[in-house]
């Protein structure tokens, strides 16, 4: 275990490298290494304990209803990850994550980071932060989602409907103008997006019907660059 490599992480910052062993001494830590494209962890696992990325990096993906994967971010050394899920309610990952390369990574269980938050103020102030940077960042997401484009509410529709009715053919309970409150647009607006949708070739619709005609190019509308 290097721990001068440890007091260079965020979750170690300002602690010196004996008392990092002191904190570490007695916990049920397991250090494992994954070659690349290895999965660590899938979408759904229970997550027990966070990662510390010690070398490499690694993917956070989410896995399309066609198939396809696309990643969410990437974590270098030194990084996180299950921090804000370990001691949540439902502490299931939210999504698959996996090393882009060789990659080594500490995993600490949670009643070892209860341990070292009671035993060493600046640890209990680090994973704080930690979370508070991610939390920040979830906000920041959020108040993006508020600019999402009429296109791509129309394409999260559809991919949720397609979900639950298992079939690209999607029969509406709603009508055109409730969907156009539900989009938060005038409903001519909705028509011309639909209609150029339709151009395009990603869509046909009659009545109350919509046939999805190209299912892996409404997802990239939600996936790619997320």
């Amino acid at each position: 275990m290097s721990y001068s490599k440890l007091s260079k992480t965020k979750l170690f910052k300002g602690i010196e490298e004996n008392d990092i062993e002191r904190l570490l001494c007695g916990c049920s830590l397991v250090q494992k290494s994954f070659e690349k494209d290895e999965i660590i962890a899938f979408e759904g696992d229970e997550c027990t304990s966070i990662g510390l990325i010690l070398d490499g990096m690694v993917d956070i993906k989410k896995v399309s209803a066609s198939g396809k994967e696309y990643t969410i971010t990437t974590l270098l050394p030194g990084d996180t990850f299950g921090e804000a899920v370990v001691f949540s309610s439902s502490n299931f990952f939210p999504a698959m994550v996996v090393a882009k390369c060789n990659t080594t990574i500490l995993f600490i269980p949670k009643e070892a980071i209860i341990n070292m938050s009671k035993k060493c103020e600046r640890f209990l102030y680090n994973y704080l932060n930690i979370l508070s940077d991610r939390i920040l960042l979830l906000n920041s997401k959020l108040k993006e989602s508020t600019l999402i484009t009429l296109r791509r509410k129309i394409c999260n529709f559809l991919l949720e409907e397609f979900k639950k009715q298992k079939s690209l053919k999607i029969k509406l309970s709603l009508s055109k103008q409730e969907l156009a409150e539900k989009f938060n647009v005038q409903r001519p607006s909705l028509s011309r997006e639909l209609i150029k949708m339709r151009e395009e070739g990603l869509i046909d619709f009659w009545g109350k019907e919509i046939w999805i005609k190209n299912l892996e190019r409404i997802e990239e509308y939600l996936y790619e660059n997320a």
